[in-house]
């Protein structure tokens, strides 16, 4: 028995309801009897291809489906107002939707006569569900409808993770995996750290500038909370950014010709995927950091060979002869991971020590490194920079130069300072000039804390870098409060001077700050910066 009008046959809806195996357009799935949808506008698209239906009332709902999904809806977030609903209606259409079915008698606001008119303007299915048809009756014939397709995808699914296995097995990881999944999807795959906007993958080629732009600042807007695919206008036409699973924040880009063609199902697979390579390369940079730290913190303490030295430095990819160390104080909320991971997406070869108070880095003499540090640090940070390292053997000199430097960017008011090119205010000028100036007011402290093994100095320094706080201090220290107040009454009977007394907290203050130039960090835990 076949159906009057050109529409689809009986025959053919009855398989398509009933037997699966053949995809369903809209124009098909409203000719099924038992869902007696009918259209409202946009006729001209029925021939719209529908892969999936779902219900959703969210105002942002697009940004959980998929190009060629049917959007059911109760009317909730339909606005109420003519230019709401045009607009509404724009970003379903731009979103690739095959159409938009609204349930009669619920929540909908009458649909005006610019979204009707608008609809039938670009053909885009608006459809009516009655009342008494649940919206899963829609959903499963849609299901059955696609069979076929749905195994096809199933497939290509198996695909996506054979070329995983294929590039373990071949060591064919990294932009090369990312490639294939590419070239299985017909897309172009990239890997965009959000947090930095640079790629996740040392040999992965970059994100256009406008378009890295706009996804991190759309997250950015989102409080770094991302969609189900967040959707970048770009070159024309829109990008796809997947969220990955990572310890940092990581998106899977997809640019392609044409947003219709795009599989986000597929997508989310490629995503898992690349987070098992985005794991194994944060590993490796982990790892990368560690030896670092290790290696910078036993050339300050004169532990290592000058043969051995080099050798491990040039593993590190550090020519002594054409590197400076640079010291600064890390901002709140900043870690010596986050700044080794920055520097290592710009492949800049680094050796990073620090601790809450001050850092250390090693780095190429260059512009190329001094963007990448403000990149990471924050532009506003004072940087000291030592003179070029020469030799392995004159870290712990060259870490005092750029201590030196760093107190002269602070002093003086200046974004960056070379050893050399002005002393800090009110301390001595050369190294060995601290050292007298120290010795003057410390020089009994320091003999009692070599002769006793104690830590008067540092006690002191980290007392008055916290105001004389009694109670933080303390804390810092892991010591009880009486313990410091005893430490400090010590430090008075010692120099004959009283930390009540401003004058003579001064010269406490300008002493530590010249033993600092002249030995290093007098805050930190060992070891020490230099």
């Amino acid at each position: 028995m076949g159906m009057s009008g050109a529409g689809p046959s009986y025959d053919r809806l009855t398989q398509i309801a009933y037997a699966g195996g053949v995809a369903i357009t809209v124009a098909e799935l409203v000719a099924v009897p038992f869902v007696k949808m009918r259209f409202h506008a946009g006729r001209a698209g029925g021939d719209r291809l529908v892969s999936w239906a779902h219900a959703s009332d969210l105002p942002n709902a697009t940004d959980w489906l998929a190009p060629r999904d049917l959007l059911m809806s109760n009317g909730l977030n339909v606005p109420s107002d003519g230019d709401g609903q045009v607009g509404f209606l724009m970003e379903l259409a731009s979103a690739g939707l095959s159409g938009l079915a609204i349930g009669d008698d619920m929540h909908a606001p009458p649909l005006t006569a610019a979204f009707l008119s608008r609809a039938d303007e670009l053909a885009f299915p608006v459809l009516a569900i009655p009342h008494e048809v649940p919206f899963v009756a829609v959903s499963r014939a849609v299901a059955n409808a696609n069979a076929d397709e749905e195994h096809e995808q199933l497939v290509r699914t198996v695909r996506l993770y054979d070329s995983l296995r294929g590039g373990v097995s071949t060591v064919r990881l990294g932009a090369s995996l990312l490639s294939e999944l590419g070239r299985q999807l017909e897309c172009r795959l990239l890997l965009l750290d959000t947090a930095t906007g640079l790629p996740v993958l040392a040999t992965d080629e970059m994100v256009p500038a406008p378009l890295r732009g706009r996804v991190v600042d759309e997250l950015r807007a989102r409080d770094g909370s991302f969609p189900g695919v967040l959707r970048v206008k770009h070159d024309g036409g829109v990008a796809l950014a997947i969220h990955v699973p990572s310890a940092r924040p990581t998106a899977l880009i997809a640019l392609h010709d044409e947003e219709q063609r795009a599989d986000l199902t597929l997508l989310q697979h490629a995503a898992n995927i690349a987070a098992l390579e985005v794991a194994r390369v944060n590993a490796e940079r982990e790892q990368g950091r560690r030896l670092g730290h290790e290696l910078l913190a036993q050339l300050l303490e004169r532990r290592l060979e000058p043969t051995s030295a080099l050798r491990q430095l040039g593993e590190h990819g550090i020519a002594p002869e054409k590197v400076v160390l640079v010291a600064f104080r890390p901002q709140a909320g900043l870690n010596d991971g986050d700044l080794h991971h920055e520097l290592s997406q710009r492949q800049l070869p680094h050796l990073v020590l620090w601790n809450p108070m001050r850092g250390v880095v090693v780095v190429p003499d260059g512009e190329a490194s001094l963007v990448a540090l403000r990149s990471a640090l924050g532009a506003d940070i004072p940087l000291g920079l030592s003179d070029p390292l020469g030799r392995p053997d004159r870290v712990p000199d060259a870490a005092r130069e750029a201590h030196w430097a760093h107190s002269a960017a602070r002093n003086l008011g200046r974004p960056l300072v070379r050893y050399g090119e002005g002393p800090p205010l009110f301390l001595p000028r050369t190294l060995g000039e601290a050292e007298m100036a120290a010795d003057r007011v410390l020089g009994p402290v320091i003999a009692y804390d070599e002769e006793h093994a104690t830590d008067l100095v540092h006690s002191l320094a980290v007392f008055l870098e916290h105001n004389r706080s009694w109670q933080r201090s303390a804390e810092l220290l892991h010591v009880h409060k009486q313990t410091l107040v005893y430490r400090m009454h010590r430090i008075e009977e010692l120099t004959g001077r009283d930390l009540r007394d401003t004058a003579d907290v001064v010269e406490f203050w300008l002493a530590l700050r010249a033993l600092e130039f002249a030995r290093g960090d007098l805050t930190a835990s060992r070891p020490q910066l230099g």
